[in-house]
């Protein structure tokens, strides 16, 4: 039995990537790749080569059959959870909100305003909380209570109330 459809190549890696809304580190990590080896094989000189590891391009077959085989979930929005939390579209419940995530209003605005992209960090921070599977009201009183505490610990003080100073100590806008 002869296939006359083209191999998989770097293009199809790409294109499932994109067409599932993944960072390429998501993506690696789907195939249980380092993201360099991931780079390596979309890199433009490889795009329209057969992908070398058998294993490689199985899976690939395998998530395009079936994607609920995929082990992977889309990055939890980050509008999406400021609104489940309840908030309103207003300068005091975004600069609650930066607290909350351990970043500054001006990057708040960044996310929610001008579509930025939340870091690892933050987008773990919010992929957790949702894990609790509290309602709105419960994960922000959560959230709260361990800002507050982390604020204490990490000598920063009231947090819920002063806000991540970056004077204090530098914090990631990510």
């Amino acid at each position: 039995m002869t296939d006359q459809t083209p191999p998989i190549c770097g293009a199809d890696l790409e294109r499932w990537r994109v067409g599932n809304g993944l960072t390429k580190v998501m993506a690696a990590d789907a195939f249980g790749l380092q993201l360099a080896k991931w780079e390596e094989l979309i890199g433009k000189d490889q795009l329209s080569e057969p992908v070398n590891d058998p294993v490689v391009a199985m899976i690939l077959q395998l998530y395009t059959e079936h994607p609920e085989s995929a082990p992977i979930q889309k990055a939890l929005d980050i509008k999406e959870f400021y609104e489940f939390l309840g908030l309103q579209d207003n300068p005091k419940d975004k600069e609650a909100f930066a607290t909350l995530i351990g970043r500054s209003a001006p990057s708040v605005y960044r996310l929610l305003v001008h579509d930025g992209k939340p870091g690892r960090p933050l987008i773990r921070w919010m992929e957790a909380v949702k894990k609790l599977q509290l309602s709105p009201r419960a994960s922000l009183k959560t959230m709260e209570s361990v800002v507050s505490k982390v604020g204490f610990r990490q000598k920063m003080g009231n947090v819920l109330v002063d806000g991540w100073k970056r004077s204090k100590r530098k914090v990631s806008d990510e």
